[in-house]
């Protein structure tokens, strides 16, 4: 049995992979050159495959012998998964495998934004001791946040601000009922009804033709004055020539993005702002997440294959 690994797997993935396959690791293949080889292999495991492009049609045509995709992270939007099922291919990836590290990541950005953190150290840097610069910082305790995007996420992320920081927390998801809402400490609530009482809304849902541009200039209108817009879930959910505008004029307090509509992105208006602050797509990518995505997603490529896999290490 053979493994194709086109993208950064956890260095224990690819060991345990080892002891069960051949392996090859082969990162930055073209298009073309992926197509011309993935017929060979049982197995292709990547990532969010950003050096080869989307996984669909053209790449897979002559997909030969390969029987499992296993991606190690969330998102599937660079997935034809429809082409992909007649292929008679099994597409895996692992839902909530980095919950805790984006949901930590979300608060990081809001406290920034909440106390300025990003420009009171840019400022000393350029040594200027500005100690009564940063009065307008706020305390996030009896705050209302917003979640567009229940799911292991969004959830993780209203666990912490409610338990850790007193924050009252709603939520705004098509696909949960207000009980599932409220086992989990939040009241489900309409999309407007999220962008108007919250002072920090914060988006967790996957970019489909529902959610692209969710964010545009009227709902950005009908959030509060001085309201806080996080974005750790797809790029192209928030429409950002709107969130430029509105960050400029003062209408939105902050925006931390950890995605951006198009990556990588070093050159947009957004970096001219000083209550806005963006990271390259790093949320999920902590040692720990990283360490349990590699030996989860290997194992559930095996296991699909029917070869028995030793246990490993609790809770990876």
């Amino acid at each position: 049995m053979k493994a194709l690994v086109i993208d950064h797997i956890h260095e224990e993935g690819i060991t345990l992979l080892k002891q069960y396959c051949e392996v090859d690791v082969n990162y930055g293949l073209s298009p073309e050159e992926l197509a011309a080889i993935v017929g060979n292999y049982d197995i292709l495991l990547g990532r969010a495959t950003h050096l080869t492009g989307k996984i669909e049609k053209p790449l897979l045509e002559n997909s030969g012998k390969l029987k499992v995709i296993g991606i190690a992270s969330v998102g599937l939007d660079q997935f034809d998964q429809d082409y992909i099922a007649s292929k008679g291919i099994k597409l895996i990836n692992l839902p909530g495998v980095n919950s805790v590290s984006v949901a930590e990541h979300t608060v990081s950005l809001l406290l920034c934004g909440m106390r300025h953190i990003l420009l009171a150290y840019q400022q000393m840097k350029e040594s200027i001791w500005n100690k009564h610069g940063f009065t307008s910082a706020l305390e996030l305790n009896g705050k209302t946040v917003g979640i567009i995007g229940f799911g292991n996420i969004g959830k993780c992320v209203g666990s912490i601000l409610k338990k850790g920081f007193n924050m009252n927390v709603l939520a705004f998801d098509p696909y949960i009922d207000e009980e599932e809402a409220k086992a989990n400490g939040a009241r489900l609530v309409s999309f407007e009804e999220l962008l108007t009482q919250s002072d920090v809304v914060t988006i967790h849902a996957p970019l489909t033709d529902e959610t692209y541009h969710l964010i545009e200039e009227e709902e950005i209108k009908k959030m509060k004055k001085g309201a806080i817009l996080l974005n750790a879930g797809r790029g192209g959910i928030i429409n950002e020539d709107a969130l430029y505008k509105y960050l400029k004029n003062q209408h939105l307090r902050f925006a931390g993005l950890d995605v951006q509509e198009t990556e990588p992105c070093c050159h947009s208006p957004l970096f001219s702002l000083d209550n806005f602050i963006a990271t390259p797509h790093i949320a999920g990518l902590t040692y720990d997440a990283l360490s349990r995505a590699g030996k989860r997603v290997v194992t559930e490529c095996l296991e699909y294959l029917n070869v028995e896999v030793d246990a490993i290490t609790p809770g990876a």
